[in-house]
This record gives structure tokens, sequence and C-alpha cells, in this order.
């Protein structure tokens, strides 16, 4: 009873704000320049930007005629790089599966730079401050946060076989590895802090044409604190998990259509 009384409160919500002018939707695209930013950079290196492409739904909700809320539905698909500073090792079975490093069965690897390929689903949400029309045209700003939701990574590595158990057509198969499942060294929620600047062109009625350019700052660790995976010998011969703490940063454009 309590939830069928809420559904139809957002409902009768939903269909008033709508009577009133006061929702408006659309579709966007938002090419991306991304990179990730280590904290230790005694262990790590960023490996530079990489481009991404993301894409989805946008909305707002007018509370006044200069503020908005706004939020939105986003398929990101973003790419980083690190490279690794100390000696950094992994294990692998022989069908390119990822064990841990107990297992001595499968083959050591010692790791120089990963890319990390990851798909998330986020949730763009935050207030959007305008101006009053001028001619056709509308500028704003937004502030607000990027809520995201990993849905698969996967890694590409500059890496070499160090096992001596290995023969030469073994390297030939394990350096460098490709399109490897990564899911469970990753953080399965990401947060970014997002501001961004634009404008608006009225095309006719309640259709405007818009673009806008945002920094995405990262606030959290997109990685395992400590790796499930990767291995880092000391001096007293120990196999300890590396530490790692890497955010994802990115300037985004943004066109797309509102209604």
């Amino acid at each position: 009873m309590k939830k069928s009384a809420i559904v139809f409160g957002l409902i009768l919500l939903t269909q008033f704000a709508i009577s009133q002018n006061k929702f408006r939707f659309g579709l966007k695209l938002t090419p991306s320049v991304n990179w990730l930013k280590p904290d230790n950079v005694q262990k790590f290196t960023s490996g530079g930007s990489t481009i991404g492409f993301n894409w989805g739904l946008t909305g707002e909700y007018m509370i006044s005629d200069n503020f908005s809320f706004y939020s939105g539905l986003e398929l990101n698909h973003e790419k980083g790089k690190i490279s690794f500073k100390t000696n950094t090792y992994y294990n692998m079975k022989e069908n390119y599966e990822l064990t841990l490093p107990e297992d001595t069965s499968a083959y050591s690897i010692k790791l120089n730079e990963r890319a990390y390929k990851s798909t998330y689903v986020t949730l763009p949400i935050g207030i959007k401050m305008k101006t009053n029309e001028i001619g056709y045209m509308t500028y704003f700003g937004e502030f607000g946060l990027n809520l995201a939701f990993r849905t698969g990574t996967k890694i590409t590595d500059k890496a070499e076989l160090d096992d001596p158990r290995a023969t030469i057509s073994d390297a030939s198969k394990y350096n460098n590895l490709e399109g490897v499942n990564y899911d469970k060294d990753m953080q399965p929620i990401r947060v970014q802090l997002r501001v961004g600047l634009g404008g608006e062109y009225r095309v006719s009625g309640g259709t405007s044409l818009f673009v806008g350019l945002h920094y995405n700052l990262g606030f959290t660790n997109i990685v395992k604190g400590d790796s499930k995976y990767l291995i880092s010998p000391n001096t007293a011969g120990d196999n300890k998990p590396v530490s790692q703490k890497f955010k994802a940063h990115g300037v985004q454009l943004t066109v797309g259509v509102l209604f």
C-alpha cells in the first residue's frame, strides 16, 4: 500500500511539473579526454591522456527562471594509463586467466605499464545557473557530482614474462597482453566533482541546442586499495600486495538538444 502511494505521488508530481513546463529533457553526446592520477608518484606515474566517448540522456527541473536542478544518465567508455616505477608482478595461468599470487603453477609476469579500459553508467546530479535569454542565446554554469557505477573493465599491459620455467615460445604469448578481464581488482563505484560552462541556442518554442565544456575531478580510488593480483617483492623476500590509489580526471565536450 505504501509503495503504491509513493508511485502514485511521484506520477502526480511529474504530471504537475510537466503541466507547469518545469521539466526539460534531451539527448547528448560527450566526447572526452581522460587521465588517471596516482597518489604515490614514487611508485606510479600517469601514462598520459586518452580519448573517451560518452552519450546519454539529460534532464532538468526548473526551480526559477535562472536556476534548475539537473540530472541524467550517461554511458561512459573511458581509458586511463598507469606506469609502474617499482618492480611489480602478477601471476597468470596458461589460459590467460589472472590468478592469486599463491598459485605457484602460474607464470610470473613483470608489469611495466597498464591501460584500463572501463565502462560506467553515470548519474550526473547538480545545480544549473543560467542567464536570461540574450537574443536567442542563454549562457549557463553547472556545479555538481558524477556518481558512476562500473559495468566492466579490460586491461592491456606492457609486460615481460619473468619466470625461469618459461620458454622463448611462452614469452611471445604472454608479453604485452590485451583485453584481459580485470573486474575483481576494481572499485564498483566512482565519484567525481563536475563543473562546467556552456550555452543554449533556442531553435523554436522550448527546443534548444546546447554545448558545454565540463571538468571532472576524481574524488575516489578507481582500483582496490590493496591489489588482489599485483605483488611487489621487498628486501625481506616477501611478496606483499601492491598498495594503489588512482583517481580518474577528465574534460568533456557536451553537445545535445533539449526539449
